[in-house]
């Protein structure tokens, strides 16, 4: 199986959507920096997350993103310093072979929490590679039939 090969079977349809939300979509609008690709995947009303630092004890994390325009200006910076730095004909294979969903679970049918995990190595244009290793946490509502991130914690460590 390719990292581009969505692994859930098509009997598991919720879990084969939002690995494809989080995955292809968020992974294809990060390097073209494209926010509005996203924006329809997140609760802007309630949107809040947190920012791990990657400190392993919850008494060092910060309300990183108070809403989802602060998210969204991180988002689009990030997007914009990798795009810079980094190799683009080999950016979206290392983005794929670096992220997974670890796992999904679902809670009285409106409710569910995607486990995110980001290990790999960012191919430089120098021909060099920068190390990345994390995971985010993203609680997820429906909302008008569609699963919407309403917060995450991010950035813990693996």
């Amino acid at each position: 199986m390719s990292p581009f090969d969505n692994p859930f079977p098509a009997s598991d349809a919720q879990r084969r959507s939002l690995w494809e939300a989080h995955m292809r979509i968020d992974i294809d609008a990060f390097i073209a920096g494209d926010w509005d690709a996203v924006a329809p995947y997140f609760d802007a009303e309630r949107f809040i997350a947190l920012d791990a630092g990657g400190a392993q004890t919850p008494a060092d994390w910060t309300i990183g993103f108070p809403d989802l325009a602060a998210y969204r200006t991180s988002w689009l910076e990030q997007s914009q310093q990798t795009l810079a730095k980094a190799d683009p004909e080999q950016l979206r294979q290392a983005l794929f072979s670096g992220a997974e969903i670890a796992r999904i679970d679902f809670y009285g049918g409106d409710t569910a929490i995607l486990h995110k995990v980001f290990d790999g190595k960012l191919p430089l244009r120098d021909g060099s590679h920068e190390p990345y290793s994390w995971q985010s946490v993203f609680t997820l509502r429906k909302s008008g039939g569609d699963w919407k991130i309403v917060s995450f914690v991010g950035y813990l460590p693996r």
